[in-house]
């Protein structure tokens, strides 16, 4: 058979690589052997219209597609359209989204026709197998699908041997120039790519979803297997990689093994990663840095212990402080990230929080305000308090819809302004100065994104605007 495997109609600058579908591309062609067409319209901005055409130009038997719950509703008005244009073409819905909203979509969006919940590298196989021979797959791992009027569901699907998985083939993606952008200022310049070297969560945080699509069991590839793949993308051509990982230093003694051998095998790559703050030991960023991590990423949330707790981050502020004073003496790029909002927490407590995001001086801050999504604690909670209504399920949520008497629309976005307003006075003293000057000095990549932005508009815009009054 003939499949389409896309990404959805959207806007984006995150030129990141769909990952994904690329699993599931190679696990297609390693169980049968069918013909695999990747469409990444996320990426190359395409409209509801535009990816219409390609896929019946294409005319897959199959159709698969990923969603999340933002882009929910354009998938949703896409494969509608492919339906009345391709009658015969078979609809596979995966995702996020199309995980926990399974049965809910089943019933109301006629023209889907599978959802695999979880991770389908086994079962869209399988899936394709009964498409192919008209059976009822019944059988297949993590399958939602209709039996006359009745949803039949088997529990969602969690991959636990990674390494048994081909490297994704990202010649699929043809010639679209991938890269990692922060607050629209490109932060490569090489060949890009992302890779994955470890799966699920064993968290519980209130705001995200991961643990519960993941079963809150934590699966890493082996060291040797992760390096293999490195080695693989650097003589591809590829010199700058983010790792998805969650958590991807969650085991010290993987992430060390994977740092000896990116050394003794000669990869020379700029590595982006997350981290957790409880796992960022000094020694372990040295580690990690001289094997060429240059930027690591932190959630720190919040600077509340009351909020913290909120959010069972399991973390305090006072370690926050500790992971992003360690990255810096190792010599890496420090993102910090923040939520405000949530109803427990006061105004106070939010400008407390930029003031602690001001004080750590990160290389880069997130701001972002409270979403509740389908999935998460949160939404459960606001769910059998009955606060949500009957069509919330499709769209995101964001705090103020539901607490509005909490803090209005308007002064959150403004937090969020004085958030990245205060991140950017935090440089103009001298501390800060000799402190940008030191990381451009041990930190290619900092030097690499200083000259790759000195042309660039919007970056000068953004550091004129900030050392205006420097």
């Amino acid at each position: 058979m003939k499949v389409l495997l896309a990404t959805p109609p959207w806007k984006t600058t995150e030129m990141w690589p769909p990952l994904g579908l690329l699993y599931l591309a190679g696990s297609i062609k390693k169980e049968r052997g069918d013909e695999v067409v990747v469409v990444d319209a996320f990426c190359h901005n395409l409209t509801i219209e535009q990816l219409v055409d390609r896929v019946v130009t294409e005319r897959p038997n199959v159709m698969g597609m990923n969603c999340s719950t933002h882009t929910f509703n354009a998938t949703m008005a896409t494969l509608e359209r492919v339906r009345e244009r391709l009658p015969g073409t078979t609809i596979v819905l995966g995702g996020y989204h199309a995980t926990f909203a399974a049965r809910e979509i089943l019933k109301e969006y006629r023209f889907i026709d599978h959802i695999i919940k979880g991770e389908a590298e086994r079962a869209l196989p399988r899936l394709l197998d009964h498409i192919e021979a008209g059976t009822e797959p019944a059988d297949v791992e993590g399958i939602s699908f209709r039996r006359g009027e009745e949803v039949v569901e088997r529990p969602l699907a969690v991959i636990e041997d990674l390494d048994a998985l081909d490297f994704p083939d990202r010649s699929l993606l043809g010639d679209l120039k991938y890269g990692y952008y922060f607050q629209g200022v490109p932060l490569t310049f090489g060949k890009f790519t992302t890779i994955s070297t470890s799966r699920g969560c064993p968290f519980a945080c209130t705001y995200c979803s991961c643990a519960a699509f993941s079963e809150r069991r934590w699966r890493p590839r082996s060291a040797v297997n992760v390096v293999d793949e490195l080695e693989m993308l650097y003589r591809q051509g590829y010199r700058e990689c983010v790792l998805v990982d969650d958590n991807f230093t969650q085991k010290a003694s993987r992430v060390e093994e994977m740092c000896r051998l990116i050394r003794e095998r000669g990869i020379r790559m700029r590595l982006y990663c997350e981290g957790r703050a409880g796992h960022a030991e000094l020694p372990l960023l040295k580690e990690m840095k001289s094997a060429g991590f240059n930027v690591i990423y932190f959630g720190a949330e919040s600077a509340s212990p009351q909020v913290l707790e909120y959010y069972n981050k399991r973390q305090t502020p006072e370690r926050t402080a500790e992971a992003v004073s360690n990255a810096k003496a190792a010599g890496m790029l420090v993102i910090t990230s923040y939520i405000l909002g949530a109803p427990v927490e006061s105004k106070e407590e939010m400008r407390s929080t930029i003031g602690f995001a001001q004080s750590l001086r990160p290389h880069g801050v997130q701001y972002n305000i409270l979403d509740f999504l389908i999935g998460t604690p949160l939404w459960d909670d606001m769910k059998d308090k009955g606060m949500v209504g009957d069509e919330d399920w499709k769209t995101n949520h964001r705090v103020y819809e539901y607490f509005p008497e909490h803090a209005s629309r308007e002064e959150l976005e403004s937090l969020v302004n004085d958030g990245y307003g205060t991140f950017l006075e935090a440089w103009k003293s001298g501390r800060g100065l000799l402190d940008l000057l030191r990381t451009m000095m041990v930190n290619p990549t900092a030097r690499r994104i200083v000259l790759g932005n000195i042309t660039n508009r919007q970056a000068i815009s953004i550091v004129t605007d900030g050392l205006r009054t420097f």
